[in-house]
């Protein structure tokens, strides 16, 4: 009786099916090494964009109508950050007039009123221009706790009283000047109404 000759040869299906199986496991592989090294360059770049940014482009960035400070505190450290660029970094035209827009939109209606935008530009930019050729610098500032803030309600409306120190430095003297400021409530966001400085300015 003849018997029957097995094939040694391999399945051609089985062989395919295979093949594709190590080229789909290697493409797999290729593809998370692109997202891998992709997400990582991604980070990297972004790192660097946080580190090379300047405070006058942090502030200029600043969106207050999304992220506007929600106590009277927070208004003045905010104050208190913009006068210290613009009185201490050389800027542009440009870049001090998107500064100073910032500062307005920390004032109440009234004051805006009181200082229309040109000429408070005008007046700024000369001080700062004065500031510069005396060779002074903000060094810091401090505002008062919010515990400190005092409130009262003035022709209805509701005041907060608080004092806002300036450290500043002249030709190696050290001074510290007081201003005080009074800020109302208006449409539920704490707004500068006015500000003056006290006389009890300290010098080293």
């Amino acid at each position: 009786m003849q018997r029957r000759k097995v094939s040694t040869e391999k399945n051609p299906a089985k062989k395919m099916a295979k093949n594709m199986s190590t080229f789909a496991f290697i493409t797999c592989l290729v593809v998370i090494a692109i997202i891998f090294v992709f997400a990582r360059h991604k980070n990297e770049d972004k790192s660097t964009v946080n580190t090379n940014t300047t405070e006058v482009e942090k502030l200029s960035a600043k969106d207050l109508e999304l992220g506007y400070p929600e106590t009277p505190t927070e208004v003045l450290k905010l104050f208190g950050r913009l006068n210290q660029c613009m009185y201490n970094t050389s800027m542009s035209e440009e870049e001090f007039g998107q500064l100073l827009e910032q500062m307005r939109t920390l004032y109440s209606s009234q004051l805006l009123e009181q200082n229309p935008l040109e000429e408070q530009r005008k007046n700024m930019k000369a001080e700062v221009d004065g500031f510069t050729s005396s060779k002074k610098r903000i060094v810091n500032y401090t505002v008062d706790k919010n515990s400190s803030v005092q409130y009262k309600k003035v022709n209805g409306q509701e005041c907060a009283y608080a004092q806002l120190a300036y450290f500043m430095s002249e030709n190696d003297k050290y001074s510290k000047t007081f201003q005080e400021y009074v800020l109302i409530n208006e449409n539920n966001q704490w707004k500068i109404l006015a500000f003056r400085k006290i006389d009890n300015t300290e010098k080293s």
